[in-house]
């Protein structure tokens, strides 16, 4: 009876599939953009970008349902091209940035609706108040850099394209100037973002590194 049980066993085992982790892409922050656009009194919409951000990107390719993805924003670095209105931007009139320094994004679902596009279900929190976002992205492209370029060392490489939309209501983000106020209560997101399979990589290597070690990009601060 003891070998049967054991045999039993072995055969379940061998007949379970063996689930592998995700693996851990790498954020290129030389190549990646997150913009937003919102209704400017319905004339010309208002649009800009946060210049600091990064990501964890677990990507299971075999099953993406059990990807994890988390984004997180420095909210102070907004932008949009102009210094009065950025200033007031970060005032509690609207991202409140001395309280709530960042802002994050937790996927809870990936749902593939077709082999190159799906939608990332997750949470944004946003001035300390969290709700439901979700993004409709899509599969640019995965290919590898090709060796003639220096440092690039012929990394695997995928790109997306993610869109979506906030409320800012929802996050209780409700100041308006005056009746009419021009800044509008859907906040459009557009973000465009290369991730890059590092493991293995030398040091050497361009988008594994680029603005997170001295002498990649522009920046001069490690880390």
């Amino acid at each position: 009876m003891k070998n049967l049980l054991t045999t039993v066993t072995a055969l379940t085992l061998l007949a379970t599939p063996v689930l592998a982790d995700p693996t851990e892409w790498t954020l290129d922050l030389g190549h990646s953009y997150l913009g937003w656009e919102i209704d400017h009194m319905n004339i010309a919409n208002t649009v800009g970008r946060f210049n600091d951000y990064d990501g964890t990107f677990l990507i299971d390719e075999e099953n993406p349902a059990n990807s994890q993805i988390t984004f997180t924003v420095n909210t102070a670095s907004i932008d949009s091209n102009h210094t009065e209105r950025d200033e007031h931007l970060r005032t509690p009139d609207y991202l409140n940035v001395e309280a709530f320094p960042e802002m994050t994004f937790t996927s809870t679902e990936v749902q593939m609706l077709t082999p190159a596009s799906g939608k990332l279900i997750g949470e944004l929190e946003m001035i300390g108040v969290t709700a439901p976002l979700t993004l409709d992205f899509t599969l640019v492209n995965d290919r590898t850099y090709p060796d003639f370029i220096p440092n690039y060392d012929e990394v695997r490489v995928v790109g997306f394209h993610a869109t979506g939309e906030v409320a800012r209501l929802d996050h209780g983000m409700d100041f308006i100037a005056f009746l009419g106020s021009p800044t509008g209560f859907v906040v459009s997101v557009d973000a465009r973002f290369d991730l890059v399979l590092c493991e293995g990589m030398p040091e050497t290597n361009v988008p594994c590194n680029w603005g997170r070690v001295a002498g990649f990009g522009q920046t001069t601060e490690e880390g």
